[in-house]
């Protein structure tokens, strides 16, 4: 457990070698909440921090869930068994909360030509989870909740990572508490994105949200926690890691008569050393779609594109 100043606590796994996974307690006066709930092998250490705060069963309300990927939301029932507690995350996505099959299939499989069903994929999306478990609030930007003691918690809407995706803004610490609305940039996967344009509007939101509210500091959910100069020079990354991506699908697109969404995928993931997976199949598909969107390209027949 990572105690913060005042009334922020932090549970830490890791996904991998080179991946972590930090979740956040906020503790008010009056009831406390989770801002994600992890993977399912998390509770352990998720009750444990509980306990070091102060926290006891009766004393969780909610979780507020930033999205709803399955290493965000793994905990969620064995959470509400221990303590009753309601579960709060963006609505467009609910179905992905109560219906694991529906989760896996739009999650990893949109593409169900080009992303076998296998056993193996079955377990990297579905082991995370501990069972369904319907949202009890769907909830958007706006949102607050009045935890006690000046401990206040406000909603705001940053897609792009998904099409829909909240932060946090902890008022009496000042404290912006993310998911994955900034996306691993050096993984050996496409951490990806599904809406190009909103994930570069969330990133210049992050940065004037971080300057009108007099943020002091950012918690994410796969970063160490940052002062806001440091949030800058990641937002910048960020942004360049987007033009890398669409600058390399573009080179990619001109280099040939026409090119399959399959052969962009495995071009990306080879010119820029990542692994050949389906959420870089997700994300490179967010930016055929942009590219059309925006005239830069043609689709002539289904999944086939040329530059205009």
């Amino acid at each position: 457990m990572t105690e913060f100043e005042g009334p922020i606590f932090r549970a830490t796994t890791h996904l991998s070698e080179t991946i972590p996974l930090h979740v956040h307690l906020v503790k008010g006066t009056h009831y406390a909440v989770w801002i994600d709930s992890g993977v399912k092998a998390m509770l352990p250490e998720l009750m444990a921090t509980m306990d070091r705060a102060g926290v006891g069963p009766g004393d969780l309300r909610f979780i507020l869930h930033t999205h709803s990927h399955h290493d965000h939301i793994g905990c969620n029932a064995q959470l509400q068994d221990r303590t009753g507690c309601l579960i709060a995350a963006p609505g467009h996505y609910a179905a992905w909360h109560a219906d694991f099959e529906r989760h896996y299939q739009e999650f990893a499989r949109p593409f169900p030509r080009l992303v076998p069903d296998t056993p193996e994929l079955r377990a990297e999306v579905l082991d995370p989870l501990d069972a369904p478990r319907p949202l009890d609030l769907a909830i958007d930007e706006g949102a607050q909740f009045n935890l006690g003691g000046g401990v206040n918690l406000r909603a705001y809407s940053l897609p792009g990572h998904m099409l829909a995706e909240l932060g946090w803004f902890e008022e009496s610490t000042r404290t912006l508490i993310l998911g994955d609305a900034v996306t691993g940039l050096d993984w050996p996967i496409f951490h990806s994105h599904l809406s190009v344009a909103g994930y570069r509007d969330s990133l210049a939101r992050i940065r004037r949200l971080v300057r009108e509210l007099g943020v002091t500091r950012v918690l994410f959910a796969h970063f160490p926690p940052m002062a806001p100069d440091e949030v800058d020079g990641l937002l910048a990354r960020a942004a360049a890691y987007i033009d890398e991506v669409e600058s390399t699908l573009i080179r990619l697109i001109a280099g040939a008569p026409q090119v399959t969404l399959e052969d962009l995928w495995t071009g990306l993931c080879a010119r820029l050393e990542r692994q050949r997976e389906f959420r870089a199949l997700n994300m490179v598909a967010a930016h055929v779609q942009d590219l059309l969107a925006r005239g830069v390209i043609c689709e002539v027949e289904t999944q086939v594109y040329e530059l205009r």
